[in-house]
C-alpha cells in the first residue's frame, strides 16, 4: 500500500494533521518512535487555548493562535475532550505594556479584549496581589487537555481508516520514482508525501529524508501542580506581563480541577527534569499575581521541553526535497495553533479541495465518577468492573481502564492509561494504584506484569506478588 501521506511525529500537530487529512479522504498514516502519542510537549505544556494578544503582528503564530482558537473549542466538543473558555487575564502596574498587547491583539484580530482597572480584575481574581494594577481581559481564551485532546484527534482518525505506527524509528528514506519507501527495524512504509512534524527529533529526521535543518534550541518549563482543593484560587488563567523570552509563570486552572503554576523558561537539553532552583522561581514569581498560593498543596513537578526556532513557527514546503513539509519549531501557542496548522498543511501546501466526509465519531471514555448513583447501578448491573474502584484519588474503576486499554490506539503503558482515563494522577500519584494498573494491563495483553513499561520500551517494572 502507498499512503497518500505520512505524517512523522505525534504530538498535537501531527495528530491534527492526521485528523484533517482524514477528513478529506485521504489514506494517511502517522509514524511515532514511542510508544503513545503526546509524549513530548503535547503531554507536558500548560493546556492553554491562548487568544492570540502576544503574538507578533504578521507572523504564522499570530495567524494560527487567531484562526486555531476557535477550531480548538470545537474540535474538543465534537471529541468528547474536557475544555472550559473560561478567559484569561494578563496582570502588572505598567499600563503601557498593558495596552501595547491590547493594540497587539486588535491587530492579529483577537475579539473580546478589553483593559481592566485593579477593581474590575478584582472582582475575577479576588486572591490578586496587592501590587497589581491593571491588566488585559481576553474572554476567548480558555483550557483544554493537551493529551486527551491529541489522543481522541488520532483515535477519530483511525476509526475512520487512518493508521498509527507506534515503537516505529525510522532510518532510513528512498525516493522511489513518485514516492517515498521509509524503513527501519522490520518494516516498510510507502507514501507519497511525507509530513515532518518530529518536534524534537525535527532535524534527525530532516537528515534522514535530505530536506531541510533548522537552528533549533531547546527551552525547558518548569511546573508544579496543585491539589483540587487549590483550585479556590482562580477560575481563570493569570498570567504576567510576559518578556522577551515567555509569556512567563502563570496560574491556571486545568480542564480536570487541579491548578498549575509554571513555567519556568530556561534554555537546556531535552531532559524534562526539574531543579531546586527552578521551583524556587516559579514560587517568587507567581507571587506576584497571586497571593496565597498553598505551595504545600502541591500534588507533582514537572517540566516540559519546547523547541524553539527562531522566532517564528516554520510550515514549509521543503526546497530540497520534492512532496516533503517541514514543520519545526512549534512551541508557544502551538497547542492552540495545532488545527489551523493542520488545515494550512492541507489546503495551502498540499492543495487538497476542503470537502471533508462525515466522520464517524468518537465516543468519550466513560467517566464513572461524573454519574450519578441510577446511572453507575445501571452501568455495573451490566458490567461489574465499573464497580471496581482501582484508582481511590481519581474514582477510577477497572471498567474505565479496560475500555482504554480497547480504545482505537491500544495503549500498552502505565503512563498512557493515565492521560486517558487520570488513573494515578490524584493526590498520592499512583501510590495506591499503580499495581492494580500494572495488573490491568498485564492481564488484558495477556503479558507478565514486568513485561510492563512505565513509558516506552525498556521502561519496565520490577514487580513481585502483584495481586
Amino acid at each position: 500500500m502507498i499512503y497518500d501521506a505520512v505524517i512523522i511525529g505525534g504530538g498535537v500537530v501531527g495528530c491534527a494533521i492526521l485528523n484533517k487529512l482524514t477528513r478529506l479522504n485521504q489514506n494517511v498514516a502517522l509514524i511515532e518512535k514511542g510508544d503513545d502519542v503526546a509524549l513530548g510537549a503535547s503531554r507536558a505544556n500548560s493546556g492553554i487555548v491562548h487568544a492570540g494578544f502576544d503574538c507578533k503582528p504578521n507572523t504564522l503564530k499570530a495567524k494560527f493562535n487567531v484562526e486555531g482558537n476557535p477550531l480548538v473549542y470545537g474540535l474538543a466538543k465534537e471529541l468528547g475532550v474536557s475544555y472550559k473558555n473560561c478567559g484569561a487575564v494578563v496582570v502588572g502596574n505598567n499600563k503601557k505594556m498593558v495596552t501595547e498587547l491590547y493594540n497587539r491583539g486588535i491587530k492579529n484580530g483577537v475579539d473580546g479584549i478589553e483593559i481592566l482597572t485593579r477593581d474590575r480584575l478584582l472582582e475575577l481574581v479576588p486572591h490578586l496581589a496587592d501590587d497589581v494594577t491593571c491588566g488585559l481581559y481576553a474572554k476567548t481564551s480558555g483550557i483544554v487537555s493537551p493529551f486527551m485532546l491529541t489522543v481522541a484527534l488520532a483515535e477519530q482518525a483511525v476509526i475512520n481508516g487512518a493508521k498509527v505506527f507506534f515503537n516505529t524509528e525510522i532510518t532510513k528514506v528512498k525516493k522511489c520514482g513518485e514516492h517515498y519507501l521509509l524503513s527501519g527495524k522490520n518494516f516498510n512504509i510507502e507514501a507519497k508525501v511525507i509530513i515532518n512534524s518530529a518536534a524534537a527529533g525535527y532535524n534527525d529526521m530532516a537528515k534522514i529524508i535530505g530536506a531541510e535543518t533548522y537552528e533549533t534550541n531547546f527551552r525547558r518549563g518548569e511546573y508544579f501542580l496543585l491539589d483540587n482543593t487549590a483550585n479556590f484560587l482562580t477560575n481563570l488563567t493569570v498570567f504576567p506581563l510576559p518578556d522577551e523570552k515567555s509569556k512567563g509563570v502563570l496560574v491556571t486552572p486545568t480542564s480536570h480541577g487541579e491548578i498549575l503554576v509554571g513555567p519556568t523558561s530556561y534554555d537546556s537539553d531535552t531532559l524534562t527534569i526539574t531543579t531546586p532552583e527552578g521551583l524556587a522561581e516559579i514560587k517568587q514569581k507567581a507571587l506576584k499575581t497571586i497571593k496565597d498560593i498553598p505551595f504545600k498543596q502541591s500534588i507533582r513537578n514537572f517540566s516540559g521541553v519546547r523547541v524553539i526556532c527562531g522566532s517564528d513557527f516554520i510550515v514549509e514546503k521543503s526546497k530540497l526535497k520534492n512532496n516533503v513539509i517541514n514543520i519545526a519549531g512549534i512551541c508557544s501557542p502551538g497547542l492552540s495553533s495545532a488545527p489551523a496548522i493542520a488545515n494550512y498543511v492541507a489546503l495551502n501546501l498540499l492543495g487538497l479541495n476542503n470537502t471533508e466526509k462525515k466522520m464517524k465519531p468518537r465516543k468519550p471514555y466513560t467517566v464513572v465518577s461524573e454519574l450519578n448513583k441510577k446511572q453507575i447501578n445501571k452501568l455495573v448491573s451490566k458490567n461489574p468492573d465499573y464497580g471496581k474502584i482501582i484508582c481511590k484519588c481519581e474514582k477510577v474503576t477497572l471498567g474505565e481502564i479496560k475500555e482504554a486499554l480497547n480504545s482505537p490506539l491500544k495503549p500498552k503503558s502505565v503512563d498512557a492509561i493515565k492521560r486517558r482515563v487520570y488513573a494515578g494522577m490524584g493526590r498520592c500519584q499512583g501510590g495506591f494504584c499503580l499495581t492494580r494498573v500494572i495488573s490491568a494491563i498485564a492481564k488484558n495483553y495477556n503479558i507478565s506484569e514486568m513485561e510492563v513499561n512505565k513509558e516506552n520500551i525498556g521502561s519496565n517494572f520490577y514487580v513481585e506478588n502483584i495481586k
